[in-house]
């Protein structure tokens, strides 16, 4: 508290990222958090990520001071810059922990926010050696090692799903905390803007913040296949790394809008009629913010196989339908399409099934609980 005029102040680490499924939660917590300051109340952001991760790109659109941290995750794949990557790891970590030492004493820091990812790891174990008060995000049934770790050191662990209680005792279920920027526009609005028809379904397809090799791979091959049977467009998000090659391959079809990445989420689910995506748990509330039928295929090197966890709850509340990537053929996605797209009964069915599971207050009531346990033990 600034004694002088009486004005209390809050600062606030907040850590997560190398994928949006991390960075967009903690993005929607320092949104809530900045939204609730007063002409007697300040809060002030340090966000701590890496240069590898989407966060080093995203958060340039935002004005909160970012520092940035020598942490790679551990890859699993068994080329020689993944094993080199490996071990690197030590090394990488011990460096992290000090830079991160440093970041957290030359904030100094009320509280610590983490939403998960291997970049949240050390900053949140060097603030809980310091006995700064921490508080988690678990955006997946399935809980990363992150969260597994830190759990015991939060004061609380705010999930997604009520059936992370099966890994982590004593959580708070309040949803995945979304976006201010998430505004919906008329569907009319949301084709122009991608320069679309308004008598074709939209299909959106998006393989996450970075795009998925696989899915583009199968859409490269299906794509002007299922235009002509099915006489809809798409909107296809296909992450950097794939872009320029993808852009080349259908720059002349105007069925198809291809962009490396969507800043503006909100209209491109307003366009949408159908959703074809990976199962991160970011996405799946989104796609239940929005009530949009959705076509998923879970990421099957994902940690703890989350995505599929995640992906089958959506199945069995009949709000999606899963095709596992290894049987992601012709024909079982020509089916699934072709019961959305033929079946208008089924896709409102589908869309209802959606929205029923979201939950629009999630930011909101961690943001909650965060401020009173300020008032009662911080100020």
């Amino acid at each position: 508290m600034d004694k002088s005029s009486n004005k209390k102040t809050l600062n606030v680490l907040v850590t997560g990222g190398g994928t949006g499924g991390h960075l967009f939660p903690a993005i929607a917590l320092m949104e809530e958090l900045g939204e609730r300051q007063t002409d007697n109340f300040e809060v002030n952001f340090l966000f701590i990520g890496t240069r590898r991760g989407i966060e080093s790109s995203v958060l340039e659109h935002f004005d909160y001071p970012f520092r940035k941290i020598w942490i790679r995750g551990f890859q699993r794949g068994w080329t020689f810059r993944d094993i080199a990557t490996n071990i690197l790891f030590p090394v990488r970590l011990l460096v992290s922990l000090i830079q991160s030492l440093f970041y957290i004493l030359s904030f100094k820091p009320d509280i610590a926010v983490g939403t998960g990812g291997y970049t949240s790891g050390p900053p949140l174990r060097i603030a809980a050696l310091l006995k700064v008060p921490i508080f988690l995000h678990e955006q997946n049934v399935f809980p990363g090692k992150t969260t597994r770790m830190l759990a015991k050191h939060a004061k609380s662990v705010f999930t997604s799903f009520e059936d992370t209680k099966e890994y982590i005792q004593n959580i708070i279920c309040y949803g995945t905390p979304l976006r201010r920027s998430l505004s919906s526009v008329s569907k009319e609005q949301a084709l122009h803007f991608f320069e679309l028809r308004r008598n074709l379904k939209t299909v959106f397809i998006f393989g996450g913040s970075q795009g998925s090799r696989a899915i583009n791979n199968y859409w490269i091959e299906h794509l002007n296949t299922f235009i002509g049977q099915f006489s809809c467009q798409f909107i296809w998000q296909t992450g950097q790394r794939d872009f320029e090659r993808i852009k080349y391959l259908f720059a002349e079809n105007p069925y198809v809008y291809v962009t490396p990445f969507i800043h503006e989420m909100g209209i491109a689910y307003s366009a949408a009629d159908i959703v074809i995506s990976r199962s991160g748990a970011l996405t799946l509330a989104e796609l239940s913010l929005y009530g949009k039928p959705s076509i998923l295929v879970p990421l099957p090197s994902a940690a703890g196989n989350h995505q599929e966890i995640n992906a089958m709850i959506m199945e069995k509340e009949g709000a999606a339908i899963v095709i596992p990537q290894k049987k992601l053929d012709m024909e079982l996605m020509d089916i699934s399409l072709q019961t959305l797209l033929n079946n208008p009964s089924k896709l409102e069915e589908m869309s209802e099934n959606a929205r029923r599971l979201a939950r629009r207050d999630s930011a909101k009531l961690i943001v909650n609980d965060i401020l009173k346990y300020v008032e009662e033990h911080v100020w």
